[in-house]
């Protein structure tokens, strides 16, 4: 996922906030929006996983997002039918008329890694079945700014490496409907 300033904080800001609400109540809820990864998929993915980890990772984005219809959000729902309140020391804000997800996290981490994309097969879940038939390196065009992939060492020569700049561990209920 890409991650940047957002609603006038900056990356450094938005990270301090995350880990200081793990410490208060055991996670973090990073909010975001869009088309990608809404939680039926991120769960399913978590699901199929054959790993007891599941890691989420951060790229860097010098693009700001800010909106005219900004707004904390306060609750929180696996299923969109039962809402539950957010715990007071979580902070998300942003376009509350627009639909927002939540992924819970975990020992959230600055990194300076780098990643070969082309390693990484994308996980899409369509019928019964998660289909991995094409890579991250052609899966990230134009909009795209979030996706879920399964390591799968490539045997291809294209390089399509990026920096790796926060990680974090996916943990329960993994990503939530937030409202």
């Amino acid at each position: 996922m890409k991650a940047g300033p957002y609603c006038g904080y900056g990356l450094e800001e938005i990270i301090k906030i995350k880990q200081k609400e793990e410490r208060a109540i055991g996670k973090f809820f990073w909010g975001y929006s869009g088309v990608f990864c809404r939680p039926g998929l991120v769960n399913a993915f978590v699901k199929s996983s054959q790993s007891s980890k599941v890691i989420g990772l951060f790229i860097e984005t010098k693009s700001s997002y800010s909106t005219t219809e900004q707004g904390k959000f306060t609750e929180f729902s696996e299923d969109k039918i039962h809402w539950q309140k957010l715990p007071k020391q979580v902070l998300l804000v942003g376009n509350t008329r627009k639909p927002h997800f939540a992924v819970c996290g975990k020992n959230l981490k600055r990194l300076n890694k780098r990643i070969n994309l082309s390693d990484y097969k994308i996980f899409m879940k369509t019928g019964l079945f998660p289909h991995f038939d094409k890579t991250l390196n052609n899966y990230f065009r134009s909009r795209v700014d979030k996706a879920l992939g399964v390591y799968s060492l490539s045997s291809s020569k294209d390089e399509s490496s990026v920096e790796i700049k926060c990680s974090y561990e996916l943990i329960e209920p993994y990503c939530v409907y937030i409202r």
